[in-house]
């Protein structure tokens, strides 16, 4: 059988973002499976890093088992794509100009392009993830007769672009990580002659045997109830609207006794009057993190955007309810399709969602346990490689 490339712009184990985490845990789910599996991705770091700089070894390298092939990427215009970037940020209309603009002038790798376009016939398919960087867009043109892509779409300027129809619509196959991205596809692209399926991703599940409460609270001296944020602190993810609302329920509710922890990568300023409340850990350990999801009381992601979530799925394995926004649409619907967790719109839907959480302790465990059952019956590892085998058999025929 011919190997699988999977394509990514960034790889490697200690990469944090949702759609790299997903690209890497498939790697490995399918490798386990039994079939063979390289991973084409260029040699940026990170999403956060230069994105027009090499920093790593080209070629070939084995990582954690699995075939890496690095490809360094083009030097980036940044007076053409700050622009058009820009404007899509801001959701402001871009002429067809601007959006070829954003795709030849964000992350891209001709070198990566020639190799595929040369070596499509040597691979069974290739699987682009995710939609919005040149990888995608590009080198999918190589491979037209074996191409499937992991999208990760999210209601966004970008994902309404034209050439991102046009994209998405040449694809043999799209899989989605969950039932609103897939539905939002199908509203924006015709797919009439496109494979689609909802298939998640991955999740690493052992860990849930042996993660300890304790061990953090006493680690971190934190006895009280609290709510644990676990990502990137910024505002593109909604940190700082999750401390807002936290400052005026803990001001509005002094007899509460909950506090608020943040784990990941950025910073925060805490406002003094919660500095003995408001815990911001930064990066932590695996083990920590695992702790921390064992010992909180509930599990919050206030992201409006997200195609999956691997943070609320991790809650779930530690048995905890979870806290979402309701003006995200997939977050939402997990918590619906699980009954494993409460979302908010608003800070007094915040409020009240907090409120019945703490009121009702044997409810919010049945949900944390509604959550686990969920995770354990769809994203194991074992079930994501079957199902992606089987949908990558259906694609390409």
């Amino acid at each position: 059988m011919k190997p699988i490339a999977l394509v990514v712009p960034w790889y490697g184990d200690d990469i944090k973002g949702g759609a790299e985490q997903a690209c890497n845990y498939l790697a490995h789910s399918l490798q386990r499976a039994g079939a063979e599996v390289e991973v084409f991705t260029t040699c940026v770091k990170e999403a956060s890093a230069d994105r027009g700089r090499n920093t790593m070894e080209a070629g070939a390298h084995m990582e954690s088992g699995i075939l890496v092939r690095r490809f360094p990427v083009k030097p980036q215009n940044l007076a053409l794509y700050g622009p058009a970037n820009l404007k899509l940020y801001r959701n402001e209309p871009v002429t067809l100009e601007e959006e070829r603009i954003y795709y030849e002038e964000d992350i891209n790798s001709p070198q990566m392009y020639q190799y595929i376009r040369e070596h499509r016939e040597d691979y069974r398919c290739f699987v682009f993830t995710p939609y919005l960087y040149g990888p995608s867009y590009h080198g999918s043109r190589e491979c037209p007769d074996n191409c499937v892509m992991i999208p990760c779409f999210h209601d966004e300027s970008y994902a309404h672009m034209s050439l991102t129809r046009e994209m998405a619509e040449r694809m043999k196959g799209l899989a989605f990580l969950s039932r609103p991205e897939a539905e939002l596809a199908m509203r924006l692209y015709d797919l009439s002659h496109v494979h689609t399926e909802v298939l998640g991703t991955g999740i690493d599940t052992d860990w849930h045997k042996n993660c300890d409460a304790e061990r953090f609270r006493n680690k971190y001296g934190i006895h009280h109830d609290f709510i644990l944020y676990a990502g990137r602190k910024d505002p593109g993810k909604k940190a700082d609207q999750l401390l807002d609302f936290y400052g005026k329920y803990s001001s509005s509710n002094p007899g509460r006794n909950l506090d608020l922890v943040f784990i990941g990568g950025g910073s925060m300023e805490i406002p003094g009057e919660y500095q003995d409340r408001v815990h911001d850990l930064g990066f932590v350990s695996v083990e920590d993190k695992h702790n921390a999801f064992a010992a909180c009381t509930i599990l919050c992601n206030p992201s409006y955007f997200e195609s999956f979530s691997i943070v609320i799925m991790e809650g779930w394995l530690a048995k905890r309810p979870v806290l979402v926004s309701e003006h995200c649409a997939v977050t939402k619907n997990f918590c619906l399709e699980t009954d494993g967790g409460l979302y908010f719109r608003d800070y007094p839907t915040f409020a009240g969602t907090v409120d019945y959480l703490l009121d009702h302790p044997q409810i919010a465990d049945q949900m944390g346990e509604n959550g686990f059952a969920y995770v354990m019956e769809h994203f194991t590892h074992e079930i994501i490689a079957e199902k992606y085998l089987r949908f990558l058999d259906r694609c390409l025929g």
